[in-house]
Parts: C-alpha cells; sequence; structure tokens
C-alpha cells in the first residue's frame, strides 16, 4: 500500500506576494533617439566592463609557455604512438584470423 505525503512539491514553491502584472504596460513608449541612447550606453558599459575583467587577466610567463607547450606536444606524441600501436595490433588479429582476406 502506497503511502502519500501531506507535503506535495507543488506545496513548497512559495508564490510571490504582492507583485502583479497587469497586460497593459503604464511605460510610456520609447522613440528612435531613446533606443539609440540606450544602445549606445549599453555598449559603452560593455566596453568598460571588458576593460575591467581584461586587467584581471593573469597572463602566463614565456617559460611557463613553453613548459605548457613541451608538456602537449609530449603528450600528443604518446597518445600517436598508442593509437599506431593498438591499430597494428588489431590489423595483426584481422590478418591472423583471415589470412587471405587482407593483403
Amino acid at each position: 500500500m502506497a503511502t502519500t505525503s501531506k507535503n506535495s512539491p507543488k506545496d513548497s514553491v512559495k508564490k510571490p506576494t504582492g507583485a502583479t502584472v497587469s497586460a497593459t504596460s503604464t511605460k510610456p513608449k520609447a522613440n528612435a533617439s531613446d533606443s539609440n541612447a540606450s544602445l549606445t550606453e549599453a555598449i559603452g558599459g560593455f566596453a568598460r566592463g571588458v576593460k575591467q575583467e581584461w586587467g584581471k587577466i593573469s597572463w602566463p610567463t614565456w617559460p611557463q609557455i613553453w613548459a605548457q607547450t613541451i608538456v602537449v606536444l609530449v603528450m600528443a606524441s604518446v597518445v600517436s604512438l598508442g593509437l599506431w600501436a593498438v591499430d597494428n595490433l588489431i590489423h595483426l588479429v584481422i590478418q591472423l584470423i583471415t589470412p587471405h582476406a587482407i593483403k
């Protein structure tokens, strides 16, 4: 026999109080010059934000860049050699199973 909980997930969601949404907006319509001004302000704010965040970037030094580049090259070589070895092993197994099919 299944039991039901008195508190359902719907009950735990609180509804906002005092907030009403009307179908008609009381905000006056903006004309073209207002939208261009707000667009310019938005682009300016974005540019200021980018400049501010750009200063927070921690750039690596040249020795760190070279060390990381060497690590990437070594790992790429190891993975390449491993894939080559597995490919040759699979090729050998297939040749042993079907000697006349692959030449």
